[in-house]
């Protein structure tokens, strides 16, 4: 038996997104929809999966983007990490106003937030939600990749956690496959250069049931 259609269009998507760069726009529904002479909606479901398998990412006002393969997070003891997988969700650009006081960034300022999912035999451990000034991330950061340096870096950056104690968010329950009103850990990091500048916010959301946080001195 033959892929259904949408299986054949995302197979030929991978292979046009193999030689990409990570954070490069990939063509609209309607272009590729024309170049592969099918319905925009069999080029959207085909899109969706690779989204939900991390290969790309939605900015929902500029577009799809190929995402970093296999950015592997290694062991750091100072943010709390083990060997996963990470995959970027999605990530887009606007004022947080009840973010940009921690950042201290006047409340009308245009932040980037990225939201991470953090995967170990395709169960999702945790969530990363990253947030940073929009005129940082493009002066002095660039890519992703270079946000997933910073967050795993031991010793570049001044780092304080907060152990947030809460239920889990609505939007993350579908993501983090755990009940409406579980109880989970946030840990919020506030990332410094050496010199006190804060440079980033990240919000992690562990998921109870794969994974555990351990503190020592």
């Amino acid at each position: 038996m033959s892929k259904p259609l949408y299986q054949q269009i995302k197979t030929q998507l991978l292979q046009k997104i193999s030689s990409m760069q990570p954070n490069t726009a990939i063509p609209a529904e309607r272009t590729l929809a024309s170049e592969f002479n099918v319905s925009r909606m069999t080029v959207r479901k085909a899109i969706d999966e690779l989204v939900d398998e991390g290969m790309l990412y939605r900015d929902k006002t500029r577009g799809t983007f190929v995402s970093g393969r296999e950015l592997v997070k290694k062991n750091n003891v100072a943010t709390l990490i083990k060997e996963d997988t990470t995959h970027v969700l999605y990530m887009n650009r606007r004022t947080f106003e009840e973010i940009a006081p921690i950042l201290n960034l006047p409340v009308y300022e245009e932040i980037v937030r990225i939201v991470f999912e953090c995967v170990r035999d395709h169960d999702v451990l945790r969530i990363d939600e990253v947030y940073t000034a929009s005129s940082y991330y493009r002066e002095e950061i660039g890519n992703i990749e270079k946000v997933l340096s910073i967050i795993n870096s031991q010793g570049s950056y001044r780092i304080t956690h907060t152990f947030i104690p809460m239920l889990v968010p609505v939007q993350f329950i579908n993501l983090l496959n755990i009940p409406m009103n579980t109880p989970i850990i946030m840990v919020r990091s506030i990332y410094r250069e050496m010199n006190g500048k804060i440079i980033l916010m990240r919000k992690t959301y562990y998921n109870p049931l794969k994974d555990t946080i351990e503190i020592s001195n």
